[in-house]
């Protein structure tokens, strides 16, 4: 049977697969709420404004964005390429920063126009723009010296906000107004007349070293002038008479320096709160000094910078309030985040309704030594409480709430390395990682505890007994043992040497009766009844000796 194969340049069999090689690529954007900071000379704001909050107007330039940055934000690309080049070489604030001319030839120019800075100004302005008579708050975005309206996805760049996007703070507030004053302008004044003393006293120096010389015009010679215009160590001046020059004396203006220039020190520590003794610089001004009034020299100068810390923290304040609007404004997605040491899920999508939120500032509680000593106070109290049965009052969970904080005033980030959390639960089986041991039991009764006792004692002496018996029984047949193998070895032993012994009196016998037959034949011996051998005495007549054999 023939298959029908399709027709085509690659005919192949009519009802069979094909197959591709796809890669699928995902792209997946993240946003993410930046905090970033705006020079004083990009920003502006109405002259009779007091805050940020309820100004009317205020503006922002932005000024680090190059060309091709804003088309592809959006924005008109024909009204962004029409708009100059920024350079800053007009900013007195930018140019007084500027140590290393970066701004200057900062335009890309024609070389590369794409990468070119562009000056476009963001606006903030209340106003009523739909006519209502209900003002609101609108963001304006502007471009060129002529302040042209830009456009952004066709459409005009006017849009309306909940909020102006700055937040603004000082560290020396100014009653009624907006800009307040800075640590610099405190300073600057006795630092300007600090130098001023110490360039006196460097030019009185100065003039010590290399003084004026009067010059009587009868002493004066043709070299004179020019060998005094020239000034080098070991130097001739030629004159007409001898001590005919007259050096002028400098009064020495130094002695009167040196205490307004402590004078001075002292005026920049009573502003700025930092003095030499705080700073651990002079080592001879807490000698002679109790322990009680050295920590008020400390506590005196951390209480000025702890005072301007709490008034910046207010500008920190208003920077979360504006990180909370953006994210309940734009976060779309939940994300799973490491929070208090645990993962945590969050979903800003549910934080549409979350208006009750408010964010605490620190007032200052002391330094690290007086936090930890507070601390350690609650922990003792905890240990009284606990100690005095009050265990109602003082839990698990407050007791590791005093061990994170003493691990946080320690300087450790993650209290987990140190303590457990009672409270951590098993996500997969929802029970707790860290249970709370057994509570123990009541004491038993004395007299059960006898009891117990004795029959644990009288069990020991069963199984002790038991013991002994086995091993006296193990003993036993063990010498039964050895007995009986002993006595086997022994039978070996006696059977051998009787029969060794056998054959020794046999090979005895053999040899005597041999012997025997050899002497029975002594020369005129003969054999009496009583068995033995006897012959004539040739000493004696009639007489006879008996033989004797001798081994």
């Amino acid at each position: 049977m023939a298959v029908p194969m399709l027709p085509g340049p690659a005919a192949m069999p009519l009802g069979s697969s094909i197959t591709h090689d796809v890669t699928i690529v995902t792209t997946r954007k993240l946003a993410q709420a930046r905090v970033m900071g705006v020079p004083p000379e990009e920003f502006g704001i109405e002259r009779g404004a007091r805050s940020i909050h309820d100004c009317n107007y205020c503006f922002h330039e932005v000024v680090t964005k190059t060309e091709v940055q804003l088309i592809a934000e959006g924005f008109d690309a024909a009204q962004i390429r029409s708009l100059n080049d920024y350079t800053g070489n007009t900013n007195i604030e930018t140019l007084a920063r500027d140590t290393a001319d970066e701004h200057f030839g900062a335009g890309a120019g024609s070389i590369n126009a794409a990468a070119r800075l562009v000056r476009i100004t963001e606006h903030y302005v209340r106003m009523d723009y739909e006519g209502n008579g209900r003002p609101c708050l609108y963001q304006v975005i502007t471009g060129g010296d002529q302040c042209e309206i830009l456009r952004k996805d066709g459409r005009d760049c006017i849009t309306p906000f909940d909020a102006v996007p700055f937040a603004a703070t000082t560290p020396v507030p100014m009653t009624h107004r907006f800009f307040g004053r800075s640590i610099a302008e405190l300073v600057m004044p006795l630092q300007r007349e600090k130098t001023a003393l110490k360039r006196g006293a460097l030019d009185n120096l100065y003039l010590h070293n290399n003084p004026r010389v009067e010059v009587a015009e009868s002493n004066a010679g043709p070299n004179t002038l020019d060998d005094l215009l020239v000034s080098r160590p070991g130097g001739v001046v030629r004159t007409k008479t001898p001590g005919g020059l007259n050096w002028q004396v400098v009064p020495d203006i130094t002695s009167s320096i040196y205490p307004m220039m402590q004078y001075l020190d002292a005026e920049l520590e009573s502003r700025t709160g930092l003095s030499r003794q705080s700073q651990g610089i002079d080592a001879n001004a807490l000698q002679n000094q109790s322990a009680t009034a050295v920590a008020q020299v400390f506590s005196a100068s951390q209480m000025r910078v702890k005072l301007i810390a709490r008034i910046m923290a207010e500008g920190v304040r208003d920077i979360f309030a504006l990180l909370h609007g953006t994210i309940r404004k734009h976060g779309q997605q939940q994300q799973t985040v490491r929070l208090r040491n645990s993962w945590v899920t969050v979903d800003p999508r549910n934080w549409k309704t979350r208006d009750d939120m408010t964010i605490n500032v620190g007032l200052g509680t002391g330094g690290k030594a007086q936090q930890f000593a507070q601390v350690m106070a609650l922990a003792n109290v905890q240990k009284e409480l606990i100690g005095g049965g009050k265990i109602n009052m003082v839990g698990d969970r407050e007791l590791y709430n005093t061990a994170v904080e003493l691990t946080r005033i320690m300087g450790h980030k993650n209290p987990s390395r140190f303590f457990n959390d009672p409270t951590a639960v098993n996500p997969q089986t929802g029970q707790l990682l860290h249970p709370p041991p057994a509570p123990p039991s009541p004491p038993p009764d004395p007299r059960v505890l006898a009891l117990q006792a004795k029959a644990q004692a009288d069990q020991l002496a069963v199984v002790h007994r038991a013991q002994v018996e086995q091993q006296k029984a193990q003993a036993d047949a063990i010498h039964q043992k050895l007995k009986a193998e002993a006595e086997i070895e022994l039978a070996k032993i006696k059977a051998e040497l009787d029969a060794q012994i056998k054959v020794f009196d046999a090979h005895l016998k053999a040899a005597t009766e041999a012997r025997k037959s050899e002497r029975s034949f002594v020369p005129g011996a003969r054999k009496a009844k009583d068995g033995h051998h006897y012959v004539e005495d040739p000493k004696r007549p009639g007489k006879f000796l008996m033989v004797v054999h001798h081994v």
